[in-house]
C-alpha cells in the first residue's frame, strides 16, 4: 500500500494519521512521487476551496496558496515546520466528501481518491490491570475508539499487548535462562523442541544483552507462521532503562565513529559529551536533589485483533519472579 502515491492530510490525537491516496498515479514498475505541481493543485484548487466552503470561519487562517504555505513553513535551517488547523468533528464528514468531489473533478489523475487511516505508536495509551476483565475491555475500547471494529478482519490486524514488571527503586530486567520458559508459556501448543530451535535461529531470534552481562538479556523473536504459535506474530522482552539514552534524532547518545577520536576538535567534543552523559546517569541513580529513575522489564507480543483482550492475562507470578532480576538503581546506574 505504501507504494501508492499518497498525501498526509491530518491526524487524530497524536499518532492517527489520515492520508489521501491517489491510485491513478500508481505505477507497478517504479515508485511514483507526487510532484510539487500536483501538490499545489491539490491545495490551491481542492483543499483550500473545500475549507472555504465547509469551514468559512477558517478564511483568515488558511494560507492563500501552496506557495505561500511552503514559504511560511520554511525554517532558517532549510527544514519545514508545519502549521495545523483543528477541524471540528461535526464538519469532518462534509469536509471529506467535498474534498474527494473536488479532486475527482480537477484532473483524471486525481479520480478514485480515497482516505486511509494509519494508527501506530500508541504505546502506553491504554494502561490497565491485566487481571481485571473490565479494565482490559475498557482499554481495548479506548484503543479503537476511532475505528469501526465490526468492519475489520481480525486476522489482518495485529495489536501490541505488553506487560511491564517493575520494583520501586530498582531497575528490573530479564534473565537469559528463562527465555524459552516465556516463549513456551506464550505458545503452549508449540513443540518444546521447536521453541528451543527458535532461540538458536539467528534470523528469527536476537539477544539484546544488558550491560554486556551474559545472564541479563532481553530478546526479539519473530513467531509469525510458527506452528502452535496461536497467531502470535512477534515477541519482544526488554528493559525500559534504554529510554534514558533513546533519542529520536542524533544527540549526545548517538553512535560514535572511530575517526572522531583522531581529530582534536571532535575528540574534545566527545569528552564534553561524556560529562553530560555522566551527569544524566548520576541523576538516574538518585544522587543530588532528584528522585532517580527506575527501569522495568517489559514483555510485548503482537497478536491478532480478536486475541488482544486475552493476551498476557495468565502469565503466572511464579514465572515472572523466576524470569526477572531487580537491581538497586544506584548500583545499576
Amino acid at each position: 500500500m505504501h507504494k501508492i502515491p499518497n498525501v498526509p492530510l491530518g491526524k487524530v490525537q497524536q499518532r492517527h494519521v489520515v492520508r489521501i491516496f491517489l491510485p491513478r498515479l500508481y505505477s507497478a514498475d517504479s515508485t511514483t512521487l507526487i510532484s510539487q505541481e500536483d501538490l499545489a493543485l491539490i491545495y490551491d484548487l481542492c483543499l483550500r476551496p473545500t475549507l472555504a466552503e465547509v469551514l468559512p470561519e477558517f478564511a483568515d487562517r488558511a494560507p492563500t496558496s501552496y506557495a505561500a504555505a511552503y514559504t511560511q513553513s520554511r525554517t532558517r535551517s532549510g527544514g519545514l515546520a508545519f502549521n495545523t488547523l483543528d477541524v471540528p468533528w461535526n464538519r469532518l464528514e462534509e469536509l471529506g466528501a467535498t474534498l474527494l468531489t473536488k479532486l475527482q473533478a480537477q484532473k483524471p489523475a486525481f479520480r478514485d481518491a480515497y482516505f486511509v487511516h494509519e494508527l501506530r505508536g500508541t504505546k502506553g495509551g491504554t494502561i490497565h490491570n491485566r487481571e481485571n476483565d473490565w479494565e482490559r475491555h475498557m482499554a481495548f475500547q479506548d484503543m479503537f475508539e476511532h475505528v469501526e471494529i465490526d468492519d475489520l478482519n481480525p486476522q489482518e490486524w495485529l495489536v501490541d499487548v505488553a506487560l511491564t514488571v517493575g520494583v520501586e527503586g530498582h531497575v528490573t530486567t530479564w534473565r537469559e535462562s528463562c527465555h524459552q520458559d516465556l516463549l513456551r508459556h506464550l505458545m503452549p501448543l508449540a513443540c518444546p523442541r521447536k521453541v528451543a530451535a527458535l532461540t538458536r535461529n539467528k534470523n528469527k531470534f536476537h539477544f539484546d544483552r544488558t550491560l554486556q552481562i551474559k545472564e541479563l538479556a532481553g530478546f526479539r523473536a519473530t513467531t509469525s507462521n510458527f506452528a502452535g504459535g496461536d497467531g502470535i506474530a512477534y515477541v519482544q522482552a526488554y528493559c525500559t532503562e534504554k529510554n534514558v539514552t533513546y533519542q529520536l534524532n542524533p544527540g549526545v547518545f548517538r553512535r560514535r565513529q572511530l575517526k572522531e577520536l583522531l581529530d582534536k576538535k571532535t575528540e574534545q567534543k566527545i569528552v564534553e559529551d561524556l560529562d553530560v552523559m555522566s551527569q544524566i546517569f548520576y541523576e538516574c541513580a538518585g544522587e543530588g536533589d532528584v528522585e532517580g529513575r527506575d527501569g522495568c522489564a517489559r514483555l510485548e507480543t503482537h497478536v491478532p485483533l480478536d486475541k488482544a483482550q486475552d493476551s498476557l492475562v495468565t502469565l503466572p507470578h511464579e514465572l515472572i519472579e523466576r524470569s526477572v532480576v531487580a537491581i538497586n538503581r544506584r548500583i545499576w546506574w
